[in-house]
């Protein structure tokens, strides 16, 4: 389960290496690695300007060495046992240590100091029944083809008597909080309507700016019941009415899709047939963990990781390797702040 890797957490290394037991004869120093070496922990490959990183190093036989150890950053001894950096870049830090009269040398792990980059939420509200939705489907298409900093989330909603398999139970109380009329309708960062006809660079103009929070995901599934852990952290601190949206999200699920374009001979679902025999219908937002517009976040002082779990069953007709996750910081009023996405079983750190 991942709480146990969350009660590992200062136990397993973030970064991991191998560990040996072999000591050399007559003190003579080692040059393999022989320990493990923690930073912080597994969210933390990434961190932000100035946030403290922590290090933590555990033998082989499970003690806590770490204030024993002189950790080096880069080859330069660092005073006590954390490390931050004022600059982005790339890092190393390896840790030395006195065991049993006989120096012990850890591998060199990689961390990084970043500034985070937004990634845009878009949401599609859609249906199998709506014959112009596929052009929103086809926009996002075009979308992922030019940037990964984006969060996709396809609400399905059934209409009268026309059914959709993928129905999603609270869209009604999402498409009140987001003035949702009629279908196609698709949202940047929930509060901006990507109009027709969808033009990508209304989101990549925006995606993968400099922000000043991220978000970390980590999710496990075991027997059906997933996990899922948020780290969330700011450079100056949460803002008052600051929320966490997280879904769950299914892609290929194959079901026939209406489709008023069978006729344009400028659409690319031209001659497709109506409906669509087969279509592919990618990122439906099957459950929401959080509230779906989302749980109060805590006031969180700068650089001071907020740290969040959910636990939910997930139902035996979703095909779990299609399965992932979205989750967004939102504000008081619903905007998307910054968001992040990962495959279900994926250590998704800061970006």
């Amino acid at each position: 389960m991942i709480f146990e890797k969350a009660a590992k957490l200062f136990l397993i290394i973030m970064m991991l290496v191998s560990v040996s037991c072999s000591k050399t004869e007559d003190n003579v120093p080692l040059t393999t690695p022989t320990a493990q070496i923690e930073v912080d922990n597994i969210a933390r490959k990434a961190s932000l300007i100035n946030q403290e990183i922590p290090f933590k190093i555990i033998n082989e036989e499970g003690e806590d060495v770490t204030e024993f150890t002189t950790f080096y950053v880069n080859g330069v001894a660092v005073e006590g046992t954390s490390f931050s950096s004022d600059i982005i870049g790339d890092f190393e830090v390896y840790g030395v240590y006195m065991e049993e009269g006989v120096e012990v040398t850890t591998s060199a792990e990689a961390f990084s100091v970043i500034i985070p980059k937004r990634k845009i939420v878009v949401e599609d509200y859609t249906g199998t029944w709506c014959g112009f939705c596929p052009r929103v489907a086809n926009a996002v298409s075009l979308l992922k083809e030019e940037t990964d900093n984006i969060a996709i989330v396809a609400i399905h909603e059934t209409a009268n008597s026309f059914e959709d398999p993928m129905h999603f139970d609270q869209v009604q109380l999402l498409k009140d909080a987001f003035d949702i009329e009629g279908f196609p309708a698709a949202k940047i960062n929930r509060s901006v309507n990507w109009a027709t006809p969808h033009v990508v660079e209304d989101v990549t103009s925006i995606a993968g700016l400099d922000t000043n929070l991220a978000l970390a995901l980590n999710s496990e599934l075991v027997d059906g019941a997933l996990t899922v852990q948020i780290n969330v952290v700011y450079e100056e601190g949460s803002s008052q009415g600051d929320k966490l949206v997280v879904y769950l999200l299914e892609d290929g699920i194959i079901y026939d899709q209406v489709n008023y374009y069978d006729q344009d001979s400028s659409s690319p679902f031209y001659n497709a047939g109506s409906p669509i025999p087969g279509f592919e219908h990618n990122e439906v937002l099957r459950n929401s963990l959080s509230s779906v517009l989302g749980d109060e976040i805590p006031l969180t002082s700068a650089l001071t990781e907020y740290v969040t779990s959910y636990v939910i069953t997930v139902p035996s007709n979703y095909v779990t390797e299609n399965l992932s996750v979205v989750a967004m910081v939102v504000d008081a009023d619903n905007n998307a702040k910054n968001a992040q996405f990962a495959h279900l079983n994926e250590d998704k750190s800061y970006e």
